[in-house]
Order: structure tokens, then C-alpha cells, then sequence
């Protein structure tokens, strides 16, 4: 009878089949959660015991090297032998240039490298051939007392810790890197400003061992030749552009010894075209706008003088003002002596036309009229009164006046006599 609803047979079977197949599912799935904890726990322990082992091994590596270790004597100290110090810089930003104050600024990465044969040690219980140190390490090992010789205010980054690493190899080389921010003097020639190129300095040495002691080298890597520049970085680099630099190995002579030193000159031009658009444009257009007289009519003599009078104010303006941005020397600059130029050029217009209409208007060689114009003079002068400035404007009216007069002047005048009188 079953053979007639095969239906209802396939649904008992699967009735059956479900439950044990969840049954042996959940019971996989427990045993899964409670074998994975146990094996992740045991590794995870295997680990940190085999980590704290390591730690401990470096522990006890350190304390076996400064054993014994005097920080107050350099490397070769018995043997007589100058320590070597290898100096490499990566500069990431430059600027800014104070010509003002006669300083320049970049920040980089400042790296230094030594070997101390004292320091060395067997790597076969750590497995590291370089070790990482503390700064509290770096305390009790001996370092360079290198310092910047044209500094003025240089510091290392302290945020958010000081920018300080210090690594030591197996055979007691020390890596010592900072990121600090130099500040140095820089000796600037102004006589050819603004079209001036400027060579600045900075001098890396020792402040208290000689050159028998500390010698200082340039750690040379690949094409670099111990310092290197993220040109992309100073692209934008205000009034100036960095267009190269050279570095030497140099020596500094005192009165009794000789110390080691190291020396890289950045070469900077100036940027001319805020000058070009601020200063040379302007003054170049005043200097046209006077030859506006030359093509003017002799008897403007009003017109003339507003022109002149203009063009004067507005170099002396010009010059005014390239004063507040251009350094303070002794020795004219190239703007100074433009401006310089352009002003006798106006000068030189002002005195041309006095003369011309001097000559051409008053100096006409006829002695009556010049007999009359020295009477009209004289009668005008005795009208002043003595001390009495007053009047004074009343004066230089007159005598404008007198230049405005498009004709030769006569005695019979009167009204124009009675208005200076």
C-alpha cells in the first residue's frame, strides 16, 4: 500500500535523515570551538616565550658590552688612532633665505657614523646582525661632540619624541641619525642685488678634538656624494631657487691646533621678476613720461613743470620704498644705482628745458627789455616786507605767473603789477 504514495515514503526518509545530519553537524562544529582556542593560545605562548627569550638575550648582550665601557674615551683612544666620523645629509625642505638678516635655514636628515670596537658583539644568541637602541643607550656610549660652526639657532624635532635614531652593528658600528633644523650664517654679496647669486655656507666639525683625534669624512653612497636634495620638495622655494651645491673637505686653523672639518656650499639665485614688475618697470615709464616734455610746446611752461615736479615724487617713492625690502650695506646695489640712473635722467630733462626757455624767452639779447625786466623785479622785491613770510605764496604766484605769460613782458603792465604788489 506504501508503493502507492511513494511521496509519503521519500518524506519519511528525509524526516529521518535531517535530525541526524544536524546532530553531527553541531557536534563537528562544538569540537571545532573548543580544539581552536586551545591550539591558537598554545602557539600565541610559544611565541611570546620565545620573543621574551630574545629580549632577555639582548638584555643581557647590552649589559655584557658596556661592561667595563668608559663613555669619556673616544674609539682608538689607547691605540692613538683618530676616530673616522662619516657625515651624510638628506635635505627635505629648504628656506627660508633671510637677506635681511643674513641667514639661511633647511631642515634634513642629519646622519653620523663611527665604529667603537668596544661595542662589539656576537650576534649568534639574537640573530640580528643591527640592533635598534634606546636613547638611554645612546647616554652611555661615547658620541662625536659634533656642532654646526655658522650656526645660528639650530634645534632637533622633538614631536611627538625626539627625531633621534641610534642603531649598533656586530662590529660596533653606530648609526646615529636626528632630523633636526639648521640655521647658519651666510656671508651675502649685495653689490649686484637684485640680480645677485649667493654661495652659502655650512661647516661641520668638532668643537673639542683636534684633527689627531676626530676626522670627519663625507659618507659617500652610490652617486651621492654625502648629501642629497628632494629637489620636488624646494621647488617653491620664495626669492630664491636652489640651483646646486658642492661639498669639501676642509680644515680650521686656530692658534694651537688643527681641527677637522667639513664644509657643503648651496648655491641660490634670486628670483628677479618682483623686482622687474615693482621697480625697473615703473621707473623706466617715469623716465619716458619726461621725454613728454620734449614734445610739449615751449610756452607750457605750467604743463612742464607738473610733469617734472610728478615724476620726481614718484621716483623718490620708488626709491622709498625698495629701501624696506632691500638689505642695509654701505656699497650701492645694482636697483640703487638704476634708480640713481633714472633720476639725473629726469634731472638732466628739468635742466634742459630751464635752460632752453630761459634763453628763448627771457634772453633774447635786447638790453630795454631786459633793463625792464630787472625794473619789474626790483619793484616786486620792495613790496615784501622784511621777515614777513606771509606773502610768500603770493610771490611764487607771481612768478608763475610771469612764466605762464606767452608774451614778452613790458613795464606798462600794471595789472599784473598790482596783483604782485
Amino acid at each position: 500500500m506504501l508503493l502507492r504514495y511513494p511521496h509519503l515514503i521519500l518524506t519519511l526518509i528525509l524526516i529521518l535523515i535531517i535530525p541526524v545530519q544536524t546532530e553531527e553537524f553541531k557536534y563537528r562544529i562544538e569540537n571545532v570551538k573548543y580544539q581552536k582556542p586551545g591550539s591558537i593560545r598554545s602557539k600565541r605562548d610559544t611565541f611570546v616565550r620565545r620573543e621574551s627569550g630574545v629580549a632577555q638575550n639582548v638584555t643581557h648582550l647590552l649589559n655584557d658590552v658596556l661592561n667595563n665601557y668608559d663613555q669619556h674615551f673616544r674609539p682608538g683612544f689607547k691605540s692613538g688612532k683618530p676616530t673616522k666620523v662619516y657625515i651624510d645629509l638628506f635635505i627635505r625642505t629648504m628656506g627660508p633665505v633671510a637677506d635681511l638678516a643674513y641667514t639661511y635655514s633647511f631642515n634634513c636628515y642629519f646622519r653620523q657614523k663611527w665604529t667603537d670596537d668596544r661595542l662589539h658583539f656576537n650576534n649568534s644568541g639574537i640573530g640580528f646582525r643591527q640592533l635598534s637602541l634606546s636613547m638611554a643607550m645612546l647616554d652611555k656610549i661615547w658620541k662625536p661632540d659634533t656642532y654646526f660652526w655658522n650656526g645660528a639657532g639650530s634645534y632637533v624635532h622633538g614631536i611627538t619624541t625626539p627625531n633621534r635614531l641610534v642603531r649598533l652593528e656586530t662590529d660596533g658600528t653606530i648609526l646615529y641619525s636626528s632630523r633636526i633644523t639648521v640655521k647658519a650664517k651666510c656671508q651675502m654679496d649685495m653689490s649686484r642685488y637684485p640680480l645677485d647669486k649667493q654661495a652659502c655656507r655650512l661647516i661641520i666639525g668638532s668643537y673639542a678634538y683636534s684633527s689627531d683625534e676626530v676626522q670627519y669624512k663625507w659618507r659617500i653612497m652610490g652617486e651621492d656624494n654625502g648629501v642629497k636634495i628632494d629637489y620636488e620638495s624646494i621647488a617653491d622655494l620664495p626669492q630664491f631657487s636652489l640651483s646646486g651645491f658642492k661639498v669639501y673637505e676642509a680644515a680650521n686653523l686656530t692658534r694651537d691646533k688643527e681641527y677637522s672639518a667639513l664644509e657643503v656650499r648651496f648655491y641660490f639665485d634670486r628670483h628677479f621678476g618682483y623686482f622687474l614688475m615693482n621697480f625697473y618697470v615703473p621707473c623706466a615709464l617715469v623716465v619716458l613720461l619726461c621725454w613728454v616734455a620734449f614734445f610739449t610746446k615751449r610756452e607750457a611752461t605750467a604743463e612742464r613743470i607738473g610733469i617734472g615736479i610728478t615724476n620726481v615724487l614718484t621716483i623718490v617713492l620708488i626709491s622709498l620704498d625698495s629701501k624696506s625690502d632691500s638689505p642695509k650695506v654701505d656699497s650701492p646695489t645694482a636697483l640703487e644705482v638704476y634708480i640713481w640712473i633714472c633720476y639725473l635722467t629726469h634731472l638732466i630733462c628739468m635742466v634742459e628745458f630751464t635752460v632752453v626757455h630761459y634763453h628763448t624767452k627771457y634772453n633774447t639779447g635786447d638790453p630795454e627789455i631786459q633793463e625792464v625786466e630787472r625794473e619789474r623785479l626790483r619793484q616786486i622785491i620792495k613790496q615784501i616786507p622784511k621777515y614777513d613770510f606771509s606773502k610768500m605764496s603770493l610771490i611764487i604766484s607771481c612768478f608763475l605767473e610771469i612764466l605762464k605769460t606767452d608774451h614778452i613782458p613790458h613795464s606798462n603792465d600794471e595789472m599784473l603789477l598790482n596783483q604782485c604788489q
